[in-house]
């Protein structure tokens, strides 16, 4: 597709590859993103009384909600669900 929503005559099967490997790339990432933000929540419990932990903890927290936004962006972007 062009900016302006307009598709170029042979543009289909490109669009079609992109779409494919987005859905493909964002499933894959889905899966250790959960356990990455499961174990976190394990972490968050244990390291509620220790303060140099809870911040590593936070980190973690935040890198994996940034890549969870940017999954969502790419399949919103694809029109997928």
């Amino acid at each position: 597709m062009v900016g302006n929503g307009t598709r170029h005559a042979t543009g289909g099967g490109a669009e079609a590859r992109e779409r494919a490997f987005v859905c493909t790339a964002s499933h894959d990432l889905v899966t250790p993103l959960m356990a990455v933000t499961a174990n976190c929540d394990v972490l968050e419990a244990e390291a509620s009384d220790q303060a140099g932990l809870a911040s590593w903890v936070a980190n973690i927290r935040a890198a994996a909600d940034e890549m969870a936004t940017r999954i969502a962006g790419m399949l919103m972007h694809m029109g997928g669900d």
